[in-house]
């Protein structure tokens, strides 16, 4: 009789399990987790907008703690203003093309960097949304000197989005903000990928991964939670958009995130959506939605925001 073949899923768990019984094995297991969750992930675009048959102009620039950040611009022929995108994490700005696609059709001038540690910029680790705030800083401070004139707006797309929430001091001067499968907190958002995106094995070293990261860092774990700074985004109003099936950015933390808002806030559930299929399954409902709210805010409504707030 022929022996069985032997499925070796096991074997990550015996070495977790030998490792969390050594005090040292622990923590080099869970150093080489945090490795492995903070990863850079390089690399060059392999779609442009040419690819959609747009002109685009190649755009660099540097953060404040000198990270040099690799992007493009689209422009339509009369802008009537212009939008940042951030893509999430374990993407580059290729994630944005098929928003940028539907906003530069609507009138938009399109700008979309590649975050830190990712596509084409520099930088060693990403942080997951936390330094990616500089990021936003240097992106929305450039676009504001290249084109002064004209409403400015944002949208972030799960870690971009909590990167415009802790860059809360630029994101909130903009006529509008879109956050996209914004995550509510970072422990919270690991634990519900144990299982999916990540192996069940890691749940074991959780607490290890946590404490070596916040020190890897030099952030603590409190300090990663997009709720936290919701409020701090007013008077920008926030159109929180998000997946009903999401099991990551779940709807009721959406929910949870929209009563932050100290300034004009809404919010969109978009029908059958999970974490990463938001442009795909979300399809023209949601392009109406988002295009309706920057038309709201960066038209007529954005000269009675600031008229309100001034």
């Amino acid at each position: 009789m022929p022996n069985a073949t032997k499925d070796p899923s096991w074997l990550p768990e015996v070495l977790t399990n030998l490792a969390v019984a050594s005090g040292v094995g622990y923590l080099a297991a869970a150093y080489t987790v945090s490795r492995y969750l903070t990863r850079p992930s390089r690399g060059r675009p392999r779609t442009t907008p040419a690819d959609l048959g747009w002109e685009w102009e190649p755009l660099e620039c540097r953060t404040a703690d000198g990270v040099r950040l690799v992007g493009w611009a689209v422009t339509p022929p009369r802008p009537r203003g212009t939008v940042a995108l951030f893509h999430g994490l374990r993407n580059n700005r290729t994630q944005t093309l098929g928003r940028l696609a539907f906003l530069v059709d609507a009138g938009y001038r399109c700008v979309a960097f590649d975050h830190r540690a990712h596509g084409e910029s520099s930088g060693r680790r990403t942080s997951f949304g936390f330094y990616e705030s500089r990021d936003v800083a240097a992106v929305l401070t450039q676009m504001r000197e290249r084109w002064p004139t004209g409403p400015h707006g944002a949208h972030g797309i799960s870690m971009g989005a909590a990167a415009l929430c802790y860059a809360s001091d630029w994101t909130r001067q903009l006529d509008a903000v879109i956050l996209e499968s914004v995550y509510y907190d970072v422990a919270n958002a690991f634990i519900s990928r144990i299982g999916t995106r990540f192996p069940p094995w890691f749940r074991r070293l959780s607490r290890g991964t946590v404490w070596v990261t916040e020190r890897r860092l030099g952030v603590r774990m409190q300090q990663l939670a997009p709720v936290d700074y919701m409020g701090q985004l007013a008077p920008a109003p926030v159109f929180l958009v998000t997946g009903a099936d999401d099991a990551h950015a779940p709807p009721a933390d959406a929910e949870r995130l929209l009563q932050r808002c100290q300034g004009p806030g809404e919010l969109w559930l978009a029908p059958r959506v999970r974490h990463t299929d938001m442009l795909e399954v979300g399809g023209q409902p949601y392009q109406e939605r988002v295009i309706d709210f920057l038309n709201r805010w960066m038209g007529q409504g954005a000269k009675v925001k600031h008229e309100v707030s001034a």
